[in-house]
């Protein structure tokens, strides 16, 4: 670091100790909670590379491996043993708008975690540092690491990704509440080439950079390449993107960046994009994706081998679950999780053996593996007055016979809840879980009868103020676990309340046009990302927050108003207003301290209180298959429970880079 530009940083508190620990190899515990820690590995005094490389090096289209690595590569230290080079990665998705078992792998962040979420790795940084009052954060990337094409990766592209991408008010009239805080934007200096410097308007210990671990966090896009689509560097770049069939340079520039994701990995849509992860795209159409190995990779394991040990990967696309299913267990694919149901354990456990793949449970670390939110700002108004009532939520809620849900879709291995943080967490606090969460159809029509629903029609039907029947949809998309499964037997549950409901499965794409307009009635998927440190670091854009997020968003104009300082969208109710403000309180402390607590119960009493988001079964046991032939996925012999989630990026904290195929 360049000491005569370096801020004046804390030399005693926990967050100096979090930067010594990720250069020394020390272990950090702070307050008894997430732990500081890299086990460092002697470097490699050689390094090797894969065949089909080393045919490139020989014919001069590549150079050396020891060039291509940077001078002190990451060491990875394999799970089981040391892998062997080559084969082919087998996968598959349900499109290519949505991620994939193989995709996971690939995410790249600044930093890397365990399963736990409770010790935080170097990966492209190799340390970052607070200063005494949390307002500035700097981060130290590994020198030498390069770009897929081989051109070096800097602080640069992280400028590039913030100043002329998310800051850019072209491409984002409102800001993505992510990258900012309290309304304001971060300060962002370059202190040198491997050295950044961030500023904060407030304290910010929760700094999504650092804690954002589902995907990691990939704050960088490479500027050498993506110049060429900006108007700031190309004044010529609308009439090129008019000539490459866009109607705008900000819809020719998304693309190019590969999609508008802060994590480039659903689908492929430009695979000529260097990248830094363990295996580049090379193409990608509505029928598979495929990779083929980084040469510029820059981790080794012990022996100096370069990674990955495998060198392509393929992931094909499936018309639905099922015939993901059958592709698991017939042993085409060579991992499969996201899309294998608890439901399905029996028969998977019966077809191990002729299938050539072992099943490991693991489990999900979800608040609720389906979650059901109702839109506030429907264009009806007297369904918008309907689903904006609390009570209306409660009574829906009690509707629900989760145990009956359990033992049908989760073999009764799941936890009856509402959507809510992990039990782990340190603060967790019972009643969240159960807030109106006990089976009473005598408590719910109660509740109905009391909102004025209080009359029916002559087949049963509940009637609405205006006198019509109360009908509507819950919509959901049957991926990444028993969506359809689960909103059949609740549609079921509400018939019982006189309410006419159809629970309808959308396409992705189509779903989003629909929330984004708000025009859904109610829409199903998960929570996730509630183990204690993301949830503490995604907060805002998490999906129990004001406005919901992914699919269970439910106010999308609540979170513009939010994101846009009152300027643009709908103003949220005081409710919704009190829940943001409890999250970006909460973010303001600093982890394990009892403030931290105390704003960590006022987040989920709020959460309870409002009930936007009504859980029904989470952290149920989850069924992943691995095939026979590939090895250093799981640890043998280790019976130890693994959380499965987006909170920690599914097959990611597994290091698929050291995956190998035994001949």
């Amino acid at each position: 670091m360049n000491k005569d530009k370096q801020p004046s940083m804390s030399r005693g508190r926990m967050t100096r100790r979090h930067f010594t620990a990720l250069l020394s190899g020390s272990v950090v515990g702070t307050f008894g909670l997430p732990a500081f820690v890299t086990k460092v590995l002697a470097q490699p005094t050689s390094y090797n590379e894969a065949p089909m490389l080393a045919e490139r090096v020989s014919r001069g289209e590549l150079p050396p491996v020891a060039e291509r690595l940077p001078a002190e590569p990451l060491v990875v230290q394999p799970t089981n043993e040391i892998g062997v080079y080559g084969g082919r990665l087998a996968g598959a998705g349900m499109a290519p708008e949505t991620t994939n078992d193989l995709q996971i792998g690939q995410a790249t962040g600044l930093f890397r975690f365990s399963n736990d979420l409770r010790e935080i790795h170097p990966d492209l940084a190799t340390g970052y540092e607070f200063n005494d009052d949390f307002t500035e954060c700097v981060i130290s990337l590994r020198q030498g690491v390069k770009w897929s094409d081989g051109e070096p990766f800097t602080v640069d592209d992280i400028i590039f990704f913030f100043e002329d991408w998310k800051y850019n008010k072209d491409l984002y009239p409102a800001t993505q509440a992510v990258w900012l805080l309290g309304g304001d934007r971060f300060g962002i200096v370059k202190v040198d080439d491997h050295t950044i410097r961030f500023t904060f308007p407030q304290p910010y210990p929760s700094f999504s950079v650092i804690h954002f671990s589902g995907a990691p966090t990939e704050p960088y896009r490479p500027a050498h390449y993506l110049r060429q689509f900006h108007p700031k560097y190309n004044p010529d770049v609308e009439a090129e993107a008019a000539a490459a069939g866009f109607n705008s340079w900000q819809a020719y520039f998304t693309q190019m960046a590969d999609g508008d994701s802060d994590s480039p990995h659903y689908g492929v849509s430009n695979s000529d994009m260097p990248v830094l992860s363990p295996w580049i795209p090379v193409s990608g159409d509505s029928q598979r994706q495929q990779y083929e190995r980084n040469p510029y990779y820059f981790k080794v394991d012990t022996e100096g081998n370069q990674l990955p040990y495998v060198d392509y990967m393929t992931v094909e696309y499936t018309s639905n679950a099922e015939v993901m299913n059958l592709k698991a267990v017939s042993g085409e694919l060579s991992v499969a999780g996201l899309d294998i149901q608890l439901l399905n354990y029996p028969i998977i456990r019966r077809g191990e053996e002729a299938g050539g793949y072992t099943t490991k449970l693991v489990y999900s670390e979800r608040g609720s593996d389906v979650c059901i939110a109702f839109n506030p700002l429907h264009p009806d108004p007297v369904l918008a007055e309907l689903y904006s009532n609390v009570r209306f939520r409660q009574a829906l809620s009690l509707g629900i016979n989760r145990t009956e849900i359990n033992e049908l879709v989760f073999l009764g291995q799941g936890t009856p809840r509402q959507a809510t943080i992990n039990e782990t967490a340190s603060f967790f606090d019972p009643k969240w879980a159960s807030h109106y969460a006990e089976f009473d159809l005598d408590a719910a029509n109660a509740l109905l009868d009391e909102i004025g629903l209080d009359q029916r029609n002559g087949e049963g039907v509940r009637l609405r103020p205006d006198g019509q029947p109360l009908i509507f949809q819950l919509e959901y998309l049957p991926q990444e676990g028993p969506k359809k499964e689960v909103c059949e037997l609740v549609v079921k549950h509400w018939q019982e309340l006189g309410l006419q409901v159809d629970a309808a499965a959308r396409e992705r794409g189509y779903l989003i046009q629909r929330l984004d307009a708000q025009e859904q009635h109610a829409t199903a998927w998960h929570v996730d990302r509630v183990l204690e440190r993301p949830a503490y670091a995604y907060s805002l854009d998490g999906k129990l927050g004001p406005g919901g997020n992914s699919i269970v968003r439910y106010a999308r104009e609540w979170q513009n108003w939010f994101n846009s300082g009152g300027e643009r969208g709908v103003e949220p109710p005081q409710d919704a207003k009190d829940l943001r403000d409890a999250y970006i309180a909460w973010q303001k402390t600093e982890l394990g301290s009892p403030e931290y607590e105390a704003a960590a119960k006022r987040v989920y009493d709020l959460t309870a209180e409002t009930l936007y988001v009504i859980g029904v079964v989470g952290q149920a046991p989850q069924p992943v298959i691995v095939r026979n032939d590939i090895e250093n996925v799981f640890k043998r012999d280790d019976d130890a429970r693994l959380w499965w989630g987006a909170a920690n990026w599914f097959w990611h904290t597994l290091n698929p880079e050291q995956w190998f195929i035994k001949s």
